[in-house]
């Protein structure tokens, strides 16, 4: 006698639909649209060797801090504003997949004036896909961040 139950859907390992149980079990189903996979962007922290899995839309500063990545360098362990997006001093260099990063924001472009454009400030950054980052980096913070010369740069339009 056959069951009048719908047959249980199974994924596949690349992503597709399979019959579960009775008639065609194990059968891909080519008309069922792919199973969407859940992906958790990874963090790696080049500097530090160290590769943290996150939520989509993590912050990148608390991120580092949940890890136990210390995203300030010296002085600004103690002169920091605690990620509220008011000292430039928490810079991380963006090696790999900047575009899986929320843009900059107009923080950042006032903070990072005189930076490169893939630095970032963790406390304002968003992590929505994987991305490498270098921690501290030399240049990062002081010559004109955080101060009138980075926000003049940044008012006159000078990047």
């Amino acid at each position: 006698m056959l069951s009048s139950a719908p047959p249980a859907l199974l994924a596949t390992g690349d992503g597709q639909a399979c019959v579960g149980s009775g008639i065609g079990a194990g059968r891909v189903l080519s008309w069922a649209a792919p199973i969407p996979r859940s992906t958790v962007p990874t963090i790696r922290f080049e500097k530090e060797g160290q590769q943290v899995g996150c939520i989509e839309g993590a912050n990148l500063r608390k991120a580092a801090l949940d890890a136990g990545i210390n995203p300030y360098k010296g002085l600004n362990n103690f002169n920091n504003c605690g990620g509220l997006g008011q000292c430039g001093t928490c810079v991380m260099e963006v090696v790999e997949g900047g575009r899986n990063l929320s843009p900059r924001s107009d923080v950042e472009e006032v903070y990072l004036a005189d930076r490169p454009a893939n630095y970032r400030l963790s406390c304002r950054t968003t992590v929505n896909g994987d991305v490498t980052v270098r921690t501290n980096p030399g240049d990062g913070v002081g010559k004109g961040s955080n101060s009138l010369v980075g926000a003049l740069k940044a008012l006159v339009g000078r990047r």
